[in-house]
């Protein structure tokens, strides 16, 4: 059984019209016609261009911000707009360059120096008006994010730019470079460590890039030691350290990208790229079930339960690969969760040429078609945080997926220290032809021993102790049968589609709460609480069993 599927029936006219406007290097990759990526990059782009204020220069935010625009996505659309390059783009990225660079943090007194504004409403951080605070008051990684745009918009697009716009960008971006140099993880707050893969590999390449084509030594040394540092991490268990993300192991798909296409020739990101990006090509596709048309747990970072319903960046990238109709993407992009991330999707098509040299036709075959039932295990590590390597076990079924890591780290609710974001014990299922359930185990400690087998999930938490208590085991259930409005979910023995038994040495009278608030990624849930008795000697479990 598969999920409904689509596909936007262009006629003849409509078809070219489309293809002209592709970036011609992208046209090339197809000359019959449009390839996924064009597809991508053209509905990607045009639902930017919705969002743009012809009055400020900039992006109107499509989500919760700081403020009326958005800087990273403004920053974005300029290097869009160049490979677009219709009538009025090139203007309109010039517009956005001068913008974003006039508001950059140019004092190398501070932490932020080099970076640029979350929004240009936003006042100058470390004010008593707005007081320094890493990711709220600043963000470090829109010098990477933003970054990495423009070093593809002067690297393939500077011919179409006047040779002061130029100049501007590159001093910009050196300084972006210089000033990313600035984090350290565990220092001033940072947590810029080799684990926290998705900038990490995007500070490399910035910082090679930068250095190549202004001369800089410092950053090309600099960017080999990146590169060593995070290969040496990688290949203790050839995974990413931010494992199994949805969004973030697109972000760095996308970054290992720009590794391959735009490192130096005689640089470690050339040597080290086919390795990783294969592996990680190899990965997700063997935890991907193309009928569910979502990637099984566990999730290191998510910001969903079910890809059809939010923009994930892994969609992007599955969607460059197989086409719309496969990819883990919305129906409607007007009702989606998470859509600001569709504005970075163009970058995606851009670099989906790239990207592809090293999906394998065995990897790509599983986008399209599940290859039937079978088990993936595998490891991550994630130090300061973990303090020992992650255990993943996922049993992959034909309308049944269940994931879980075993974990003992130093703060709760994984790398990320979000309990939002974190599911190590997830289960997936099919409720009917067209909606996906998911139940998550929402963390509450930071050591979990979780194991998935064949139908089943067990979860304990080994250093807990009755002293410790409260002690529980929440889940939170996402996915209602629409086609039932009056099915009312009772527990874990009760969802629908999926017949459960619950075996816990918790208390049975469970709790069960609907929650509407949408405060955890946007979805609305049920939770379900099952809580150890007061005095407990065992270690608490619980087994979630398919009968």
């Amino acid at each position: 059984m598969k999920l409904n599927s689509f596909l936007v029936g262009l006629n003849a006219v409509q078809f070219t019209a489309l293809a002209s406007a592709m970036p011609a290097h992208v046209r090339r990759a197809n000359s019959s016609g449009m390839t996924y990526a064009d597809e991508m990059f053209t509905t990607a782009i045009e639902w930017n261009d919705g969002f743009w204020d012809e009055d400020a220069g900039y992006l109107i935010a499509a989500a919760s911000n700081d403020g009326r625009y958005d800087s990273r996505h403004s920053g974005w659309y300029a290097t869009q707009l160049l490979a677009r390059n219709a009538p009025g783009d090139v203007a309109r990225a010039i517009r956005i360059f001068d913008n974003l660079i006039s508001a950059q943090y140019l004092d190398p007194k501070w932490q932020w120096y080099g970076d640029y504004q979350g929004s240009p409403s936003q006042p100058l951080p470390g004010t008593p008006e707005y007081v320094n605070s890493i990711y709220n008051s600043w963000d470090p990684n829109i010098r990477d994010f933003v970054g990495c745009a423009w070093l593809m918009a002067l690297n393939d697009y500077d011919h179409l730019l006047p040779a002061e716009t130029v100049t501007k960008v590159e001093n910009s971006l050196h300084l972006a470079a210089k000033g990313d140099l600035y984090r350290v993880g565990g220092v001033d707050g940072d947590n810029l460590y080799p684990c926290y893969s998705n900038p990490w590999l995007m500070r490399t390449i910035l910082q090679n890039w930068v250095g190549t084509r202004l001369g800089d030594k410092n950053l090309t040394d600099t960017s080999n030691k990146f590169a060593q540092e995070f290969y040496d991490l990688w290949s203790q268990h050839k995974t990413l350290s931010e494992f199994n993300s949805p969004t973030y192991a697109g972000v760095s798909m996308w970054a290992l990208s720009l590794w391959s296409k735009y490192g130096s020739e005689d640089s470690l990101l050339k040597k080290y790229v086919p390795e990783i990006l294969t592996t990680t090509w190899n990965d997700v596709s063997d935890l991907y079930n193309a009928n569910l048309r979502n990637l099984a747990g566990p999730w290191d970072r998510t910001y969903g339960y079910n890809m059809m319903e939010y923009t994930s960046l892994l969609g992007a990238v599955i969607w460059g690969a197989v086409g719309r109709e496969y990819a883990p993407f919305p129906k409607q992009t007007s009702g989606m969760y998470h859509q600001d991330d569709f504005a970075f999707y163009p970058l995606f098509a851009l670099s989906m040429p790239e990207m592809l040299k090293y999906l394998s036709e065995k990897s790509k075959s599983k986008f399209i078609t599940f290859p039937g039932e079978h088990f993936f295990t595998g490891q991550a590590y994630s130090p300061p945080y973990d303090t020992y390597p992650r255990n993943i076990t996922t049993w992959m079924s034909e309308n049944v997926t269940i994931g879980a890591e075993t974990v003992a780290e130093t703060v709760v609710g994984g790398p990320a220290e979000s309990t939002s974001a974190f599911s190590p014990a997830v289960i997936q299922w099919a409720i009917n032809d067209y909606q996906v359930g998911c139940i998550s185990h929402w963390v509450s400690e930071s050591s979990i021993h979780a194991v998935a087998s064949p139908g089943s999930l067990k979860i304990s938490y080994p250093n807990v102790t009755a002293s410790d208590s409260p002690v529980s085991f929440n889940f939170l259930f996402s996915g209602f049968d629409v086609r039932h409005p009056s099915f009312n979910v009772t527990g874990l023995e009760g969802l629908p589609s999926l017949a459960l038994k619950v075996d816990t040495n918790a208390a049975a009278d469970y709790t069960i709460v609907y929650n509407t608030d949408q405060s955890v990624n946007d979805f609305i849930f049920y939770n379900i609480t099952y809580t150890m008795p007061e005095g407990f000697t065992e270690e608490p479990y619980i087994s979630l069993k398919m009968v």
